[in-house]
């Protein structure tokens, strides 16, 4: 016998796929590096931003690149002759962007340089903590990407995770990307600064 929140939740799908509203928990951030050794700072972003993915809810048999806000997140690095050496990407990102986190000089145009769709959200990775670079126990950002990745972090991976933290605080309280002014605004409000 189903329990009534399987039911209700059962409802739910049935009411949304019938009606064809789009029922998604997952979202794609292609991450584009601008400026100088891009292809070297891609794979050092997208390892901060993965770093960050996995800290909340992750888990094992994962088929995403992580997880945001509780909602799976596809990561698609950018620019596209420049991933040769971007590692452990697991996911299927979509063709277009539902967000796209800048890492480095803000291009005059993102449009060119990535696959947007109607309402992708630009980003900046952001401001960084003054002391994110302080090993200060285990539980700091230095000593999990040292245990992770073998390297102490550079200023792109921190870039990267610093994002990924953020657009986690965005997306937890809503569930995903919609409502997308609230996604954004909150993405607006840490960008000068977020404590890890």
């Amino acid at each position: 016998m189903r329990s009534p929140t399987v039911s209700i939740r059962l409802a739910a799908l049935v009411f949304a796929l019938s009606t064809g509203v789009a029922v998604a928990h997952e979202f794609t951030a292609a991450i584009l590096v601008t400026g100088e050794e891009s292809a070297e700072r891609l794979a050092e972003a997208v390892d901060g931003f993965l770093l960050a993915a996995d800290e909340r809810d992750g888990h094992a048999d994962e088929t995403s690149d992580g997880h945001l806000g509780g909602v799976d997140v596809q990561v698609l690095p950018l620019p596209p002759e420049m991933t040769g050496q971007v590692k452990g990407l697991r996911g299927r990102p979509a063709a277009l962007a539902n967000v796209v986190v800048v890492v480095g000089p803000a291009p005059e145009a993102v449009d060119g340089l990535a696959p947007l769709g109607p309402d992708s959200i630009v980003m900046t990775a952001g401001k960084l903590p003054r002391d994110w670079q302080d090993v200060a126990g285990a539980t700091s950002f230095v000593s999990r990407y040292v245990a992770t990745y073998g390297k102490a972090p550079t200023e792109a991976a921190a870039l990267g995770y610093n994002a990924a933290r953020r657009l986690d605080a965005a997306v937890r309280p809503l569930d995903g990307l919609e409502p997308r002014a609230a996604v954004a605004s909150a993405l607006a409000e840490t960008e000068e600064g977020f404590d890890w």
